[in-house]
């Protein structure tokens, strides 16, 4: 069965697909706030709240019985997106080492695109790896030391998720050639 006739448009509606939703809808928002170091606690905010609805969509959706397919493809692409936009206008407003970023981009793009052939090949989708989840938290608490203290806090703030970030890359990498060694 492909992938698209096992996405029910009805999980739209469900409250962590929503809090998905919204969370790339905060987006344009977060980064025009991002890119005024003079609005930096409005930006800090915005932040917060984006990357808060990260942390509960998850949750939500099992207290709820509501993981979906939806979901499962929605919520890694949101992240993914939040977090490279927002590395790019660190790096141009508060100091964000710009290899870094690239790094981030390079490893998420590469994530999307083993997603595709994976989706394409065995019509399913894969779930997040733990050290990703821990990447993402890492790197959020990064991102918001840089924006409420620059490169002071978020510099070792950023030394210490590059070491999920690097378990990730090796993890994701190693996954995708076992996946598609079985396919």
């Amino acid at each position: 069965m492909a992938l698209r006739d096992r996405v029910n448009p009805r999980e739209l509606l469900y409250p962590s697909n929503l809090l998905t939703l919204s969370r790339l809808l905060l987006l344009p928002t977060t980064l025009h706030f991002l890119g005024r170091p003079e609005r930096r606690r409005a930006a800090l905010a915005c932040l917060a709240l984006t990357m808060f609805t990260d942390a509960v969509d998850g949750p939500i959706a099992r207290w709820r019985g509501e993981v979906s397919q939806l979901g499962e493809l929605l919520d890694p692409v949101a992240d993914k997106l939040v977090l490279d936009t927002t590395a790019v206008m660190l790096s141009r407003t508060y100091g964000f080492p710009w290899p870094v970023t690239g790094l981030l981009i390079f490893r998420d793009v590469g994530i999307l695109l083993s997603a595709l052939v994976v989706i394409s090949c065995r019509s399913s989708v894969t779930t997040a790896q733990s050290s990703g989840k821990a990447t993402t938290v890492a790197l959020t608490a990064a991102a918001l030391c840089y924006v409420a203290d620059g490169p002071r806090s978020g510099r070792p703030a950023l030394a210490l998720a590059m070491l999920p970030f690097g378990l990730s890359f090796v993890q994701y990498g190693a996954r995708f050639i076992r996946l598609m060694r079985d396919a």
